[in-house]
């Protein structure tokens, strides 16, 4: 690896931590060339500007998160709607609570909603809408096309909204569960719940 491209590296991986600390615009193109043992000239060089270095560092960190705990990760040979469920909020809750590279998205995205960038709009058609599909998708197979869309799709809404929860209420949790991070099993049971919790609501639709 050359020594160009190492500096790149470096670059997104600075970024990456600071974006995801202070939010794309408190955050200063100084601090990452510091922090990466660059030249304040860097981001320029290999980047062009601290925008475009930011559309590089969500990419990247969504590449880890999901390559690392994939929302089809835990399915079974023949996945059941719950299967799914489960499967989507274990990758999700892994995310949100990994202190490593995985959990720098959910960090990134946190910061987004709070504070909104031009880059959201990316954000959600790259990396947020197919992971919705894929529950959009296990709803309404298991629904059968016997209710209308709105309806799967706020199925749909209301599981992402519980995992959600964990990550853009960050201080809130903190204070609901007393820590700030949940270990494997905790992590488990709580993906094992919303999947169950949400089974007894779209039951009660199927009804």
């Amino acid at each position: 690896m050359n020594e160009s491209h190492t500096t790149k590296n470096r670059l997104i991986q600075a970024a990456s931590v600071i974006f995801a600390e202070k939010g794309y615009r408190e955050a200063t193109v100084a601090e990452i060339c510091e922090a990466a043992g660059a030249n304040i000239a860097a981001v320029n060089y290999h980047f062009g500007d601290k925008e475009s270095l930011y559309d590089a560092v969500w990419h990247h960190a969504f590449e880890i998160t999901a390559s690392e705990y994939p929302v089809d990760g835990s399915l079974p040979e023949h996945p059941a709607l719950e299967d799914y469920i489960h499967s989507y909020a274990r990758a999700i809750m892994n995310r949100i609570f990994s202190e490593g590279p995985a959990g720098l998205f959910p960090k990134l995205l946190h910061q987004e909603m709070s504070n909104p960038t031009l880059a959201l709009d990316q954000i959600a058609e790259e990396a947020l809408k197919p992971q919705s599909r894929f529950l959009g998708e296990a709803v309404r197979a298991a629904l059968e096309q016997k209710v209308p869309e709105e309806t799967i799709r706020m199925c749909m809404h209301s599981i992402i909204g519980q995992c959600a929860f964990y990550n853009f209420g960050r201080a809130l949790r903190e204070r609901v569960i007393g820590k700030k991070t949940l270990s494997k099993d905790e992590i488990e049971r709580v993906a094992r719940h919303i999947a169950t919790f949400s089974m007894g609501g779209i039951k009660e639709i199927q009804q």
